[in-house]
């Protein structure tokens, strides 16, 4: 069964991470500046993971007022301002290692509703990040060598 580390090459090597003080416009600017991006990871003054902001977390917390309230995924804190920062935020950190399976990073990715997930060592810092482009691009080339 291949591992995280078997495609390593395929791993985006600069994952998008805030610090957890981060205002919601540096989230935004570290969001976009890769068009694959679709989470930011946070991190502690020590650079651990300590939680994820999905895009779709971020979106509803920038606009949140022109959503309809049955819509709203409520992770919101109880006050919303444009003082938020990405601790207010943000999700627990869901993550895989080198050594989990493809098809543990799969399962996790799918369990949580999730596009992307970050890979950490073992001192919990991000060292990439995984998303389901990648997955398909591993699944792809196991099926061509099979062939």
């Amino acid at each position: 069964m291949k591992k995280v580390r078997d495609i390593r090459n395929l791993i985006t090597p600069n994952a998008s991470v805030v610090y957890e003080n981060a205002s919601l416009s540096k989230i935004a600017e570290e969001m976009i500046k890769d068009p694959k991006t679709t989470a930011v990871y946070v991190i502690d003054e020590n650079k651990k993971l300590k939680g994820v902001i999905p895009l779709d977390e971020l979106i509803q917390y920038i606009y949140y007022e022109y959503i309809p309230q049955d819509y709203i995924m409520y992770h919101f804190p109880l006050v919303l301002s444009n003082d938020a920062t990405a601790q207010d935020i943000m999700l627990p950190p869901v993550y895989v290692k080198d050594t989990d399976t493809i098809t543990d990073a799969f399962k996790k990715m799918f369990k949580n509703r999730m596009k992307e997930v970050p890979v950490v060592d073992e001192d919990m810092h991000v060292i990439g990040d995984l998303n389901m482009l990648e997955l398909i691009m591993a699944w792809l080339s196991s099926v061509k060598n099979a062939d």
